[in-house]
């Protein structure tokens, strides 16, 4: 950490909390001497040559009424080096007789300190927050090799046997509301302890999780997801460890929102249990054999321009291949029921009464969209 890390808004800082408390012009300075902050705005910017020959010399200076006179821009008081884990930083100063002041001094230079440790502190905080953001986000998206992982974790204290699964998050909407929302509740996550947080794409959030006992995420990363109930929608993924785990927790969480965003818009939470098929697939069906596997799905949306055999065959679906249960979830006869699925069978060439079309078909939302 350099010396750069007393700034003028931590030198201002200084200043502020010190004189709201004595009755003592105070100045910090940086190791050139260069007033940063001073109870005197009009100082700021100067060199001042007691604060100077206290940093070169690395030892309190203490400048009487007589000795100010011989000195530019000094009035008399006393220096003080300023330290940060045995490093020079800048140079505190407090304005009187050295006689009255020097008691005030050593605790002015106490204070500067041990505020300038908690702005290190929490600058090491967030440099290392930012890596293991970083990491995540490359990880995730199977951008790093399996040593580059290790290595890469290894620094970052991060134990790649310990089981996590991971949550996706992602807006309910495109509106800035529902992106503040997000980002809201990325920097709660920063203060959720035994978390990882990270970013594959920009309008989405990965959490990894310790995994537990039960599925889901960490009780108090759930506990802000119900808090932003409404603004966002999220899925959580499969359990696993060693080098890959990042990038197949991530997979089965990112797909289980993908497919559940396609065949359910009421919801928010989604766990891959609730729909492993759908969510498997959909990371297996990139390419030609999924455009083959979903043609029949884009046969019927085609001519389906009332969206009622669309919602029939879902009806269908959720009633287990039941035409008597779709029926009455549809408030129709049942006769209704199997005329719209014969004609679901013209459009799309395949048997509603044979279960490997019914699951071709049933496929069909899932790698039938844009990927």
């Amino acid at each position: 950490m350099s010396a750069a890390l007393l700034t003028s808004d931590l030198a201002r800082q200084v200043v502020e909390r010190t004189m709201s408390v004595i009755d003592r012009n105070v100045n910090v300075m940086d190791p050139l001497g260069v007033i940063l902050a001073s109870g005197h705005d009009d100082r700021i910017g100067a060199v001042h040559e007691g604060a100077l020959l206290a940093a070169q010399q690395d030892r309190v200076v203490e400048i009487a009424r007589s000795d100010a006179l011989a000195l530019h821009g000094v009035q008399p008081g006393i220096n003080l080096p300023l330290r940060s884990h045995g490093q020079l930083v800048g140079v505190v100063g407090i304005t009187g007789d050295p006689e009255e002041v020097r008691l005030l001094g050593d605790l002015i230079r106490v204070t500067a300190e041990l505020m300038v440790d908690q702005a290190r502190a929490a600058e090491s905080r967030q440099w290392r927050y930012r890596e293991r953001e970083e990491f995540i986000g490359h990880a995730a998206a199977g951008r790093l090799a399996p040593r580059e992982i290790t290595e890469w974790a290894a620094g970052l204290d991060i134990d790649l046997e310990r089981p996590r699964r991971a949550t996706v998050i992602a807006p309910a909407a495109r509106t800035q509301t529902h992106t503040d929302a997000l980002l809201g509740l990325q920097r709660d996550l920063a203060q959720v302890r035994g978390v990882l947080v990270g970013r594959v794409e920009p309008q989405e959030l990965v959490v990894f999780s310790p995994a537990g006992r039960t599925s889901g995420p960490n009780v108090d990363v759930a506990a802000l997801l119900r808090a932003a109930e409404g603004d966002l929608r999220h899925a959580t993924g499969r359990a696993f460890t060693g080098s890959a785990a990042f990038e197949h927790a991530y997979l089965t969480a990112r797909d289980t929102l993908t497919v559940t965003g396609l065949i359910d818009a009421t919801g928010g939470a989604y766990d891959f249990d609730d729909v492993p098929l759908l969510a498997l697939v959909r990371g297996m069906g990139d390419g030609w054999r999924g455009d083959l596997l979903a043609e029949p799905w884009r046969r019927l949306v085609a001519a389906d321009r009332s969206g009622e055999l669309v919602a029939t065959f879902g009806a269908y679906i959720q009633q287990n291949a039941s035409p008597t249960a779709a029926a009455g979830a549809l408030h129709v006869h049942r006769n209704t029921v199997r005329y719209r699925l014969a004609r679901i069978g013209e459009i799309t060439g395949l048997r509603m009464d044979h279960l490997p079309d019914v699951l071709m078909l049933y496929l069909g939302p899932v790698l039938g969209s844009e990927r």
